[in-house]
């Protein structure tokens, strides 16, 4: 940490989809879990940049 202040800053390097097919269960208002398929994830890439010693 380099100060009191210090907010970590992070930067996107690479966003894409993955497509692949897989089950999700949600819950729904009656807390019954119901299960659905989907399609795709997102992936993101990220580079946390901190401040150092320069």
């Amino acid at each position: 940490m380099c100060g009191g202040n210090a907010k970590e800053t992070y930067v996107e390097v690479l966003c894409f989809r993955q497509f692949y097919k897989y089950f999700v269960f949600a819950e729904d208002e009656e807390g019954k879990r119901n299960r659905r398929m989907e399609k795709y994830f997102e992936v993101s890439a990220v580079v946390d940049v901190g401040c150092g010693d320069t």
